[in-house]
């Protein structure tokens, strides 16, 4: 305990009717009075302790003064450690008692975890093939379509989790199915038809040939049970009893107004798959690893563990909101734009211009989506605007088409030492710390060179180009 102020200023303030000491490690102050009864002080300084940083805490009466004012002080150090001790206890009475629930938290990871898992869904969208759009919670916890030879196809998914990865999902839980007993009641019927399985071969039946698969994904694994159900639908028969009287009720399951032919119940049965993958969980680390590795393989994009960090937050909240965001009362085309995840949204995520993928696309760059976030990291690096890389793309463009044709004009041996000189200098360029103006510079060195004068069509923006297609090779290696 130390006195707050200098002696002068305390005993200005003895006049006034009170004290202040203060601690200097916790930036506390303490006032009592030598009066009977408290008081508070001037507002001006309430204002002073504000500016300092320092909380005012306390207004404590005096004791009686024996031995003069170090027990007055003695005696508020004991008052406060005694408070400081009372607003702990305060404080800790609250983690003593068990929570009366705490399901809000767990369906708020769960629900985590599903956005994770569709997130990681919408990644396949950069290979560019296939897949090309991702729904979200619409129809179904999520959805993939497909474009297939100018068809159009659905990939269901329901996310199913559980807080202990050493836990299996069981027949009952996934089908509602009961290994005893007839399924002889309306309500055994309605119990299988609105269980986790049940609501996806809804989905074989209303969509028809456009629903491709179903699928069941959890973070756990599902019980040899489980895999046995799946697999004697999908033969159409079964040895066991409770599976077999499945299969005889399907269709009345699942279409009690209109049965279903032959070819319509083969084609149900066989669309139901069960996938347990590990990418998901209630932190992001293991998605976030999963997510670096997926977009890797889809776009051959590397990227650095900050960038991934940012980018998997960014891709589950895109999810959250494509999830959550009001469709009532909204037209075809806004709920495809309000619940559907395309290649713009994730360019827009990996930080790279629609504009400069598709320059490098109708260009015919087979990587168009790697190049473009290579040209677009590098050179906003160098403080390039993205009005200048869209530029870039273009000279990357245009460069390529007229390297295409120079080999089949061009001596090859010239050709090839221009395309020399310009990875030397761009290496130098990258070297010295791959600023914009040297690129320039760079540029304008080279184009003056007796080699480039053997080139005749070569000007700026095609060795802009050039230097550009240098710098995707380097960062490719």
């Amino acid at each position: 305990m130390a006195c707050f102020d200098d002696a002068r200023s305390i005993r200005r303030r003895a006049r006034n009717g009170y004290k202040e000491f203060a601690s200097r490690r916790s930036n506390t102050v303490y006032l009592y009075s030598n009066a009977t009864h408290l008081f508070l002080p001037l507002r001006a300084t309430h204002d002073r302790l504000r500016r300092k940083n320092v909380a005012l805490v306390s207004l404590l009466t005096a004791p009686p003064q024996p031995h003069g004012g170090s027990a007055m002080c003695s005696n508020l150090l004991k008052v406060a450690r005694k408070t400081a001790r009372a607003k702990q206890k305060a404080m800790d009475s609250i983690h003593a008692k068990v929570p009366r629930e705490t399901v809000g938290r767990e369906t708020t990871n769960r629900f985590r975890m599903q956005f994770q898992a569709a997130a990681f869904a919408a990644l396949e969208i950069l290979s560019g093939k296939e897949v090309d759009r991702v729904y979200c919670d619409y129809h179904d916890d999520f959805v993939v379509r497909r474009s297939v030879n100018g068809s159009v196809e659905y990939h269901f998914f329901q996310v199913k989790t559980k807080g202990r990865l050493n836990q299996q999902w069981k027949v009952d839980e996934i089908f509602s199915l009961k290994k005893n007993g007839n399924l002889d009641t309306q309500e055994k019927l309605s119990a299988i038809r609105d269980s986790i399985a049940g609501k996806l071969f809804v989905h074989t039946i209303e969509f028809g040939v456009q629903c491709k698969e179903v699928t069941v994904l959890s973070n756990v694994h599902f019980h040899d049970d489980v895999y046995e159900v799946q697999q004697h639908l999908s033969a159409g028969q079964s040895n066991r009893a409770y599976i077999a009287r499945f299969i005889e009720k399907f269709s009345e399951i699942f279409s009690p107004g209109s049965p279903l032919t032959g070819d319509q119940l083969k084609a149900a049965w066989s669309k139901l798959s069960l996938l347990q993958v590990s990418h998901l969980g209630e932190t992001l680390e293991p998605f976030t690893d999963a997510a670096r590795n997926a977009i890797w393989r889809h776009s051959e994009i590397d990227l650095q563990k900050h960038e991934i960090d940012e980018i998997a937050n960014s891709l589950v909240s895109l999810v959250e909101l494509k999830s959550c965001s009001p469709i009532s009362n909204l037209s075809k085309e806004k709920i495809e734009l309000a619940t559907g995840i395309g290649l713009d949204d994730l360019l827009k995520v990996l930080s790279i211009s629609t504009t400069v993928y598709k320059n490098l696309l109708d260009g015919g760059d087979p990587a168009a989506i790697k190049v473009a976030s290579i040209l677009q990291r590098k050179l906003k690096n160098a403080g390039a605007s993205e009005s200048m890389i869209e530029t870039a793309s273009r000279a990357k463009v245009s460069w390529d088409v007229w390297l295409r044709t120079a080999r089949h004009t061009f001596p090859e041996f010239d050709l090839e030492l221009l395309l020399t000189e310009i990875d030397t200098r761009c290496k130098a360029w990258i070297l010295s710390g791959g600023v914009l103006s040297d690129l320039g510079t760079k540029i304008d060195e080279l184009l003056t060179t007796a080699l480039a004068k053997k080139f005749q069509p070569l000007d700026v923006d095609l060795l802009l180009g050039g230097f550009c297609a240098s710098i995707v090779r380097r960062a490719s290696r």
